[in-house]
C-alpha cells in the first residue's frame, strides 16, 4: 500500500526549516540515548501502532511507512469545507484539530501528489500544521505534520487514521519532509536510529513486546535480539532514475528512499543477470536499487522478471494470473530442501540468503511461492525488499549517517 509515498516538493524547497520548527533545524540538539520500543500489529496494508496527537491527547492508529515522508493525519476537511458527516465515514479514525488547543497552522504551502497508491486517480492533498505528538512517553510539542484536505469524499474505511512516514531526510530537504521521530531527534529527545524486526518467524512475540513486529524509535533492540558486531551498513544511494520507477513516480517527484545498490542475485547456485534490462531504463550505473519497505508493497521475495521462468521450473510451480495479482501455486512441498535458496548481494560487499521456508507459504494444504516479480524494463530498475526478505534480519535506519544496517536475528529466537 503506499504512496510509496515518494515525493519531492518543488517550490517547498525554497522554505527554510526554521520557518516551521524554530530552533529545530538540521543542527540537532545534544545527543541522547533515549529510545522508545513500540509493538506493532500486522494489517493487510502494513504495520499499525498508536501515537497521540494534540492537547488533550487524541489516540490515533497510524500505518508505519518507510516510504512516506512526514506524519499524516486524516481530517474532516474535504471538498473545501470541514464536515464530519460528509468527510469521515462511520468507523473511520481521524484527528479532530478543532478539539486540540495546541493545534497551529503554518506558513508552508498546501500541496498534493498525483499517483499515490493511497488515493489512486486523485490528488493526495494536504496542508501542513503543527501540534503535540507523543510516541510512547516521548512527546514533542511542535511537530510539523500533514493534515488531509482531499478534493473528494472517501467512503471507504481503513484501519488507521494516519500514516507515520519514516523516509530518510536528505540535506536539501526542508521541514515538510521531516518524520515526527526525526523532529524529536533534532530536538534532542530521541537518538537518530530506528530499529525494526518482525516476530513472524520467531518462537514467540516476546522480543516484539507482544506485537507482531517491533519498532524502536531512537535506537535499536537489545543484544538478545541481534549482535551489534554483526551489523553491516550500506550507504543510501538513490541514483538518478529511481524516482521515475513505478510505483515511485508520483507527481511532484521525490527522491528520499531507503535505497541501496542491489549488485547480485543467485537462485540456488545460478547467477541472475540483474543489469540485463536495467540499462534500458536509463539508470546510468546499470545497477538496480533495493528499496526497503516494511509495508504491504514489500511483501514477497523480490524476483526479477527474467529470473521467474527458471524459478518456476525448479520449484515446479504454476503461474496463475498476471502482473501484481499473479500467484505461483505449488503442486507439492513434501521436501522443501529441494527448493533453491534466494541470495541477494548489496553494494558488492555482503550477501543475504532467504531460505525456502520463508518464501513458501502454505494455508489449508495449499502452498504458493511468496514472491513478487519486478520488471525492470517496464517499471524501472528497483524492487521493494520487505518482510519476506528480512524475516530473519534486524533492520536499522540511520537518519544521521543515511545508512541502512542489517544483521541476522539471534538464531536461538528463530522457530525451527
Amino acid at each position: 500500500m503506499k504512496a510509496p509515498a515518494h515525493l519531492s516538493l518543488g517550490i517547498l524547497f525554497l522554505l527554510p526549516a526554521s520557518t516551521v520548527l524554530g530552533s529545530k533545524t538540521k543542527k540537532h540538539a545534544e545527543a541522547t540515548t533515549t529510545k522508545v520500543s513500540v509493538p506493532m500489529q500486522s494489517s493487510p496494508l502494513g504495520p499499525l501502532f498508536h501515537i497521540t496527537l494534540g492537547t488533550p491527547p487524541q489516540s490515533l492508529t497510524v500505518l508505519s511507512d518507510w516510504t512516506w515522508m512526514s506524519l499524516f493525519a486524516r481530517s474532516a476537511n474535504c471538498v473545501g469545507s470541514y464536515d464530519l458527516a460528509k468527510c469521515i465515514p462511520s468507523g473511520q479514525e481521524y484527528f479532530n484539530e478543532k478539539d486540540s488547543r495546541t493545534f497551529l497552522s503554518t506558513n508552508l504551502s498546501a500541496t498534493g501528489w498525483d499517483g499515490t497508491s493511497f488515493l489512486p486517480g486523485y490528488e493526495f492533498a494536504v496542508t501542513y500544521n503543527r501540534d503535540k505528538v507523543c510516541i510512547g512517553d516521548v512527546c514533542d510539542d511542535g511537530v510539523s505534520f500533514q493534515l488531509s484536505d482531499f478534493d473528494l469524499v472517501i467512503d471507504e474505511v481503513v484501519p488507521f487514521g494516519g500514516i507515520f512516514g519514516l523516509s530518510p531526510v536528505f540535506p536539501s530537504e526542508n521541514a515538510t519532509f521531516y518524520p515526527a521521530s526525526y523532529q524529536a531527534y533534532l530536538g534532542g529527545q530521541l537518538g537518530p536510529q530506528v530499529g525494526f524486526h518482525s516476530c513472524a518467524a520467531l518462537t514467540s512475540k516476546s522480543t516484539c513486546g507482544g506485537g507482531d513486529m517491533q519498532t524502536v524509535f531512537g535506537g535499536t533492540a537489545d543484544r538478545e535480539v541481534f549482535d551489534p558486531a554483526e551489523v553491516v551498513r550500506f550507504e543510501v544511494n538513490v541514483g538518478n532514475c529511481l524516482f521515475e520507477s513505478s510505483p515511485l513516480n508520483v507527481t511532484p517527484s521525490r527522491h528520499n528512499f531507503w535505497a541501496i545498490e542491489w549488485t547480485g542475485m543467485w537462485i540456488g547456485s545460478d547467477k541472475v543477470e540483474l543489469n540485463q534490462e536495467t540499462l534500458l531504463t536509463g539508470c546510468a550505473d546499470g545497477k538496480p536499487r533495493a528499496v526497503f519497505d516494511e509495508g504491504s508493497e514489500g511483501n514477497g521475495a523480490p524476483i526479477p522478471l527474467n529470473a521467474l521462468p527458471g524459478l518456476l521450473h525448479t520449484t515446479n510451480a504454476t503461474e496463475f494470473g498476471t502482473g501484481p495479482e499473479a500467484s505461483y501455486r505449488l503442486s507439492t512441498v513434501e521436501n522443501l530442501d529441494r527448493f533453491p535458496t534466494l541470495t541477494y548481494e548489496f553494494q558488492g560487499k555482503q550477501n543475504y540468503t532467504v531460505s525456502p521456508r520463508f518464501y513458501v507459504s502454505c494455508t489449508n494444504e495449499s502452498c504458493t511461492l511468496n514472491i513478487k516479480t519486478w520488471d525492470f524494463y517496464s517499471n524501472g530498475p528497483m524492487a521493494f525488499f520487505g518482510q519476506t526478505f528480512f524475516a530473519a534480519l534486524y533492520v536499522i535506519l540511520d537518519f544521521e549517517s543515511l545508512q541502512v544496517g542489517l544483521a541476522p536475528l539471534k538464531q536461538s529466537l528463530i522457530a525451527s
